[in-house]
């Protein structure tokens, strides 16, 4: 569906915040009523994921007491209509069918619907935006998100009001609503009388701030910069973000940038928002959304069974493809090259292969870079075709909205291009519900730690950071001058042994992670950006420092590329660079490092110098 985004250049700034906080920080989530609790429930500042044992089937049903109750239906019959607005778009109007067809099957009531020029009923459902019901307007006001990004829903007497502007938004406030409406008797539906929902960001402002842009993002997100500020406004905004019952999931520091994840998981619903501060760029970033999927901060116990190994298998097809075994006999997959019928039964073999104990290949996470067919293409296909032979616990990706960003180069190379980077990560995420019900699907944030058997994958760059950034236009809209703008850069570390793997991060990417990071990106094995072409950067080349290069190129690519770029021959130590000699493999065979107690120990491949 089309996201109507009104991005703007400058927002005015709104009430200045209060200079004084409160001396302790609430930090614990809204659990007064344990119905729509999660396992991200926990009240310390790290959260323990290891037990996500589920025992809510085993549970009688709670029901909701008639005196706490606003009645909806009777013995499957309701008084009640959904009203909206006359000129309700036809994507809106999707949404609440839905709603109804829903409400239907689980009350056995069938609401009727009327627009907001009939007659005004005691028992109504106002639902949108109108403009001839003031009720909607005056919750609708209540919304302090930027741009008033987001929903609100309010009982109000005999009536329930959904006030939002967004179809986006829509959708996720009548998805709450749906869950707010209980059963009380075995007859009875209704919803809590005085019940209000939300989806609603606390306003990110101080004396000297500024909120340049809001962007949707992917999954339903949207971020924020704010900036010219100091570490101390974005302190202050970590401690408003606690004060409004947010608590602290998770924290991060990377050289002197900062990041956090903030939770709030109440019966009023799931919110998450992610932090990231730039002393460099005197900024900080707010991406806020529905909660979704959030990283393991703590690795599942487990037998180490293999040596963990980081393998560029053999590839006929072109594009990047890199998998890691972790210590208990699982793997993490990068991106998968082209679809080829070649590199499909190549890569299930190899899983199969080293798979401990001939069992089935269990695949802990699937790492999308981006979206181009070189990176993705294989993934798609494999994914189905192999459905019943593998296990898939996880998709990790961050894909934009496609719909409303410009991606220039792939535009002016073909008319279809961003259609199919859209196309590609929609089915990723289809195929991932659909073939692997059971899977999580984590959409990343720059600064976020993924923790599993004794590999850690940390976040370092995603398209949010170039959006509102780089990528931000005088107008206000925002350009990705090609699909290689909307990676994901990651740093795993495994078994002490530390990689790059930045997928296809442009030069631009490159250079601004040199001058976040600096030294922190020191590293024993680089998997080179975007193939070893284009893309590279002499100063994050040095802070890397790599003992062995990755290239996921053919040898005559590898020579020409190397002849073009100063940052490719540094790595090389030719045509003057006096530096160190480093291990170069390509992938036209298949390369593997054990990343022994030692350090990593090349146990499948030669070097390509």
């Amino acid at each position: 569906m089309k996201v109507w985004i009104r991005l703007i250049s400058v927002l005015m700034l709104v009430a200045m915040l209060a200079t004084t906080f409160a001396a302790c920080a609430k930090e614990e989530p809204n659990t007064n009523d344990g119905s729509n609790t999660s396992d991200t429930n926990d009240t310390s500042d790290t959260k323990d994921t290891s037990d996500t044992s589920d025992t809510s089937d085993k549970e009688t049903e709670k029901l909701l007491a008639l005196e706490d109750a606003l009645v909806l239906t009777n013995k499957k019959k309701t008084s009640y209509a959904i009203v909206v607005d006359d000129s309700i778009d036809s994507k809106a109007n999707v949404h609440v069918n839905s709603f109804i067809n829903r409400f239907a099957t689980k009350t056995g009531a069938m609401i009727e619907t009327k627009n907001d020029t009939e007659a005004v009923k005691e028992k109504e459902i106002l639902i949108y935006a109108m403009d001839d019901r003031n009720e909607v307007d005056s919750v609708y006001k209540k919304i302090t998100a930027p741009n008033k990004k987001g929903f609100r829903i309010e009982v109000s007497g005999s009536k329930i009001i959904v006030a939002c502007d967004d179809v986006m938004y829509l959708e996720l406030a009548l998805d709450l609503l749906y869950g707010a409406i209980q059963k009380c008797t075995e007859d009875i539906y209704g919803i809590e009388k005085n019940y209000v929902g939300m989806l609603d960001l606390p306003t990110p402002v101080t004396s000297t701030n500024s909120v340049t842009t809001v962007l949707y993002t992917s999954q339903q997100n949207y971020t924020i910069a704010v900036n010219e500020v100091s570490k101390n406004n974005y302190s202050n905004f970590v401690r408003t973000l606690t004060n409004e019952g947010f608590y602290t999931y998770s924290t991060n520091t990377i050289n002197d940038a900062q990041f956090g994840t903030y939770v709030k998981d109440s019966i009023y619903g799931q919110e998450a928002v992610y932090t990231m501060y730039y002393p460099e760029d005197r900024c900080y970033k707010v991406t806020y959304g529905p909660l979704g999927d959030l990283p393991d901060l703590r690795a599942a116990s487990s037998t180490k069974v293999v040596t963990p190994s980081y393998t560029q298998p053999k590839n006929t097809a072109g594009g990047l493809c890199t998998i890691v075994q972790l210590e208990n006999g699982k793997f993490i997959v990068f991106d998968g090259g082209n679809n080829s019928n070649t590199d499909r039964p190549y890569l299930y073999n190899y899983l199969k292969d080293h798979t401990p104990n001939g069992g089935k290949p269990t695949i802990a996470a699937w790492v999308i870079t981006h979206a181009h067919g070189d990176h993705m293409g294989l993934a798609n296909a494999f994914l189905v075709e192999y459905a019943d032979r593998i296990n898939v616990e996880m998709g990790v990706y961050n894909f934009p909205d496609w719909d409303n960003v410009k991606v220039v180069w792939d535009t002016d190379q073909s008319a279809t291009a961003v259609q199919g980077l859209k196309n590609a990560s929609e089915a990723f995420k289809e195929t991932l519900r659909t073939y692997y019900p059971d899977s999580k699907q984590w959409v990343v944030h720059t600064g976020e730690v993924m923790q599993f058997p004794g590999c850690e994958l940390e976040i370092l760059y995603t398209p949010e950071d170039y959006a509102t950034g780089m990528g931000l236009q005088p107008n206000g809209t925002v350009s990705f001058p090609s699909g290689n703008h909307t990676n994901i850069a990651c740093r795993l570390t495994l078994n002490g042994t530390t990689i790059i793997a930045p997928g296809d991060s442009e030069s631009q990417l490159c250079k601004w992670m040199a001058d976040t990071y600096g030294e922190y990106l020191k590293s024993d094995i680089l998997t080179l950006t975007h193939h070893g072409y284009n893309g590279g950067d002499m100063d994050f080349y040095r802070y890397i420092d790599p003992d062995i290069c990755i290239w996921p190129t053919s040898m005559e690519n590898f020579e020409y590329h190397t002849s073009l770029f100063d940052y490719n021959r540094y790595l090389r130590n030719i045509s003057g660079y006096n530096g160190r000699d480093r291990a170069h493999h390509l992938q036209d065979q298949e390369t593997t490092y054990e990343c022994t107690d030692d350090g990593p120990v090349l146990t499948v491949g030669e070097d390509a110098d």
